[in-house]
């Protein structure tokens, strides 16, 4: 009989410890409390959520003047009676100029879909009716928050309780901007809301309350997909431009909305470690808020049921987890100038698209109020000349940088 040591006392008693899944990702916990409180999801699409009010007002429509939420927006817009159409006459506003936004397809670079979140602190039910009447939308008024996708190459406006009343949020859904006509369609829209912005009494406006998110399909229009490796590279190459870019994202403001204010929160600085795919899911998945967001992408992981992204094969994956998996960039202040807009999309594309070339562990990282004027010179002139752009998108870019304080 073996003599009765603590460690054979161990091995006779040892109770294998309990764990417990979230029944949303398949996250193990070691208590049930935090497995069902890793993610929410919405009851309607099953989106998830870290924080359970977000699930809850996910497909849910919110009555403007009470608050009460509500399962249909018509309910909702019934609710006190805010109606919400503008029933002004839109002003004349000439077809002379009209900005092309345009991003080509070019060797390194393929296209992608992009969807543009153009936040306005006034002016949210004329711009509605402005896209309407001019063919870009097929709705005349604001519609809920969070409404969802109205039809790919369109826009549509949206109320957003973080803007003042009279704003909205300019919602241009999945656009191929390597096509003519729909980089034609996007400089329309954007050249027009300038138009009304420009107008003596300025009845269109940004502020420091409202922001531009940029979101980059993780799918190519050729069906190429982001890799594991190329999301750490993303995040290597965010963290190296870093401080660069809340000055590029201020272009035309004396300074960006992130600085100690009521509106810092909406974008924030990345946590910064060490550029792994395991490290960067860890880090990134916690709050969506962050200048780079990867929490839809992530979600698209989650969900695929084919297998392969569990695999980390995600460009095999067939069972249509991926086909809304974008990687958001929050970064962006408020503005309604095409260029400006143009040459921030431009930069997302290119760095998205550098990201699979990206050869991880050689830049170091230089965060958020970290660096001078001339080494956040020397970061955006580095980028200039590795990133695929077209000899045009890097004067755009350029210029951007000239107006852009503290470059």
């Amino acid at each position: 009989m073996p003599e009765l040591t603590q460690e054979v006392l161990d091995d006779l008693f040892e109770v294998e410890e309990e764990t417990f899944e979230c029944p949303h990702c398949g996250e193990s916990y070691s208590s049930e409390y935090e497995a069902e409180d890793c993610c929410h999801a919405c009851v309607s699409c099953g989106s998830t959520y870290s924080e359970e009010y977000e699930a809850y007002e996910c497909c849910r429509y919110q009555c403007r003047e009470c608050g009460e939420w509500y399962d249909y927006e018509e309910s909702a817009t019934e609710c006190c009676g805010s109606g919400d159409t503008f029933y002004g006459t839109i002003p004349y506003l000439p077809d002379d100029d009209l900005y092309e936004v345009k991003i080509p397809e070019i060797p390194g670079r393929p296209a992608r879909l992009c969807s543009i979140e153009q936040e306005l602190a006034a002016g949210g039910t004329m711009v509605a009716r402005l896209l309407y009447e001019q063919g870009i939308s097929d709705y005349d008024s604001r519609l809920g928050y969070h409404h969802g996708a109205t039809g790919r190459g369109t826009a549509h406006v949206e109320e957003d309780g973080s803007l003042p009343a009279d704003g909205g949020e300019v919602v241009y859904d999945r656009f191929n901007l390597s096509l003519d006509s729909e980089a034609r369609k996007l400089g329309k829209a954007l050249t027009k809301i300038r138009q009304l912005r420009d107008l003596p009494d300025r009845p269109v406006g940004t502020s420091y309350s409202a922001g531009t998110h940029v979101h980059v399909s993780a799918r190519a229009v050729d069906g190429s997909t982001m890799t594991p490796k190329g999301v750490a590279a993303l995040y290597e190459l965010w963290s190296y431009s870093e401080d660069m870019l809340y000055s590029l994202s201020a272009a035309g403001w004396q300074r960006h909305r992130q600085p100690v204010d009521a509106y810092s929160g909406y974008c924030k600085p990345v946590p910064k470690g060490e550029a792994t795919p395991r490290n960067v899911f860890s880090m990134m998945r916690s709050d969506r808020y962050f200048g780079l967001n990867f929490q839809r992408l992530f979600g698209a992981v989650s969900r695929c049921s084919c297998g392969a992204a569990t695999m980390g094969d995600w460009a095999s994956c067939d069972c249509g987890a991926f086909d809304g998996a974008t990687v958001e960039w929050r970064v962006f202040n408020s503005s309604t100038r095409p260029a400006t807009i143009h040459g921030w999309i431009v930069f997302a594309q290119a760095m998205t698209a550098y990201a699979e070339q990206h050869e991880l562990g050689t830049l170091p990282q230089n965060s958020y109020g970290s660096q001078s004027r001339e080494e956040k010179r020397e970061v955006f002139e580095h980028l200039m000349k590795v990133l695929p752009l077209t000899d045009g998108e890097r004067k755009l870019l350029g210029d951007l940088a000239d107006r852009s304080p503290g470059l």
